[in-house]
């Protein structure tokens, strides 16, 4: 109970530095700090800073599943309303750019890297796709990959300054997503 507790007051400072400064900016001597304890102390709880950010890693994609949640409590039952989730998705990156360079600019090693199967995800939130035969169930997984690629490509040219301003972004986000699921 106690190192649960403990674990996750750095965990909390962790997130709290790496949404607020950048992971560029992250030392375990700041983490500690912000936590109340010496820097030594997290060592009793993560082998090592790789593991401690792979755990920050995996709050803060839970994090972002709860955001998502809160926006829309049930998956979308047409084009509007995955709209409305990807835009949602969007202006969360564009709230906390720290965290989506975190995500998908941050290579952790390998052996701390958490294998995650999106495809229960994909599945729930495009159901509707395949029950209005406007795919396969066989390119369910293809159409998924594709969209989530093409969201964040958009939002690396965003957060880059290389071509895309806000406006922008939501126009071509609007008319990708049509275009992925309508061909």
């Amino acid at each position: 109970m106690k190192t649960q507790r403990i674990r996750g007051f750095f965990l909390d400072a962790a997130r709290e530095m790496i949404t607020t400064e950048g992971v560029e900016n992250f030392s375990v001597r700041k983490v500690a700090q912000k936590a109340g304890y010496s820097y030594a102390t997290i060592y009793h709880y993560f082998k090592d800073v790789e593991e401690l950010l792979a755990h920050t890693k995996r709050v803060m994609v839970e994090d972002t599943a709860k955001y998502m949640q809160a926006v829309m409590s049930t998956p979308p039952k047409n084009e509007a309303e995955l709209q409305m989730l990807f835009t949602a998705y969007v202006r969360y990156h564009l709230e906390q750019p720290q965290v989506f360079r975190f995500f998908y600019f941050y290579k952790l090693p390998d052996h701390t890297a958490e294998a995650w199967d999106f495809s229960a995800m994909w599945r729930e939130t495009l159901h509707f796709l395949v029950q209005s035969g406007t795919i396969e169930d066989e390119e369910l997984e293809t159409c998924a990959k594709t969209l989530v690629y093409t969201v964040h490509g958009l939002l690396t040219l965003y957060l880059s300054g290389n071509g895309l301003n806000e406006v922008t972004l939501f126009t071509e986000l609007k008319k990708a997503i049509h275009y992925i699921i309508r061909g």
